[in-house]
C-alpha cells in the first residue's frame, strides 16, 4: 500500500543580514516539524487495524492526516499494557484508540474514530434484547476485556451470568453465533461483518450458514476514540489534517474502501443464488 507524504522544500539562502534570524526560522518551520512518528498499536482490529498488511481504516486515516503537515508514521504492535507503558515512558510518540484521560500529561486529538458495539443475535431466535439486563440468562460471548470496557452494568452482568465467556480471537465469536454455540455475541458491527466474511473465505462457514440473518441490538452507546501524542504541535497538526481529509472527501473514500472490504457484494467465490447476509440496523463505517 502506498502512502504519499508531502515533503518540505529546501530552505532558501537569504542574503540580507538583518533578516537572517527571522527569515531562516520561518523557512525552517515545515522541515523542522516534518518527522517520522513512532505510533503504538495495541491490537489488530480489522477492518480498523489489519496488522498482517499494515493497513486498516484507522492506520490509513492516521497516515493521511499526518501527511497534510508532512509527517509520516511507523507502527509498533505491542500488547495492550506494554503499549501504554512505552507511551508513558516516552518511547512512543503517540498511540491510537484511547479515551481522553486514560494517560496524564499527553495531548489528545479530536475524535478520530467511533465504534458501535452491539449485542448480535440470529433473527430466527427472536430474542427481545433492549437492555444489558436482557443478557442475564443467555450464553454471551464477547471480546477480551469486555467486562472492564463496557461499563459497570455490563460488568455486573458478567459476574452473575454463568453463560458468559470472552474469546481472544473475535472470529471465534462469529463462528460460535452462526453455528448456534452462542446465543449472543458482543462486538463492533463492522468487526462482525469483517470476520463473517473471513470465516466464509476460510471455509469455517458455509453458504447455508450465511443464509441466517442477524440483528444488531443497539444496547451500547457509541464508543468514541481519540489518538494521543506527546507533542501538542503534533496533536494540532493531526487535528488540522483530520479536518482537511474530512472536508476534501479523502476520509469518505477510505470508509468506502473498507466498506467494500467487508461486503459480500464483490465476492466472486459465491454462487449466483447466494444470499448476501445482512444485519438489521446496519450503519456505514
Amino acid at each position: 500500500m502506498l502512502y504519499i507524504a508531502h515533503k518540505p522544500s529546501k530552505a532558501t539562502t537569504w542574503y540580507h543580514h538583518y533578516k537572517w534570524t527571522g527569515l531562516v526560522a520561518l523557512c525552517c518551520v515545515q522541515p523542522c516539524q516534518a518527522i517520522e512518528l513512532q505510533i503504538g498499536v495495541s491490537e489488530s482490529i480489522p477492518p480498523y487495524v489489519i496488522q498482517e498488511t499494515n493497513s486498516g481504516l484507522e492506520l490509513e486515516l492516521l497516515f493521511n492526516a499526518l501527511a497534510v503537515k508532512g509527517h509520516t508514521a511507523s507502527f509498533h504492535y505491542l500488547p495492550f499494557a506494554r503499549t501504554f507503558h512505552e507511551f508513558k515512558a516516552a518511547k512512543l510518540d503517540g498511540v491510537i484508540n484511547i479515551k481522553e484521560g486514560m494517560v496524564k500529561n499527553v495531548f489528545y486529538s479530536n475524535v478520530a474514530i467511533t465504534y458501535q458495539n452491539c449485542a448480535i443475535s440470529l433473527i430466527s431466535n427472536q430474542y427481545n434484547i433492549n437492555s444489558i439486563a436482557d443478557l442475564n440468562h443467555k450464553n454471551v460471548v464477547t471480546f477480551q476485556r469486555a467486562s472492564s470496557l463496557l461499563g459497570d452494568e455490563f460488568a455486573q452482568m458478567t459476574k452473575v451470568n454463568k453463560g458468559y465467556q470472552e474469546q481472544a480471537q473475535q472470529i471465534q465469536q462469529v463462528y460460535m453465533l452462526m453455528k448456534h454455540r452462542a446465543d449472543v455475541i458482543v462486538m463492533d458491527k463492522n468487526i462482525f461483518e469483517y470476520y463473517l466474511k473471513q470465516a466464509f473465505i476460510e471455509g469455517k462457514l458455509t453458504q447455508q450458514d450465511l443464509t441466517q440473518q442477524t440483528i444488531c441490538h443497539p444496547i451500547f452507546a457509541p464508543t468514541q476514540y481519540r489518538f494521543a501524542f506527546l507533542s501538542a504541535q503534533i496533536r494540532d497538526d493531526f487535528n488540522t489534517g483530520l479536518k482537511q481529509i474530512t472536508d476534501n472527501g479523502t476520509l469518505w473514500a477510505l470508509k468506502e474502501k473498507y466498506r467494500r472490504l467487508i461486503s459480500f457484494d464483490n465476492n466472486t467465490e459465491t454462487s449466483p443464488d447466494f444470499i448476501v447476509p445482512k444485519m438489521i440496523e446496519h450503519d456505514p463505517l
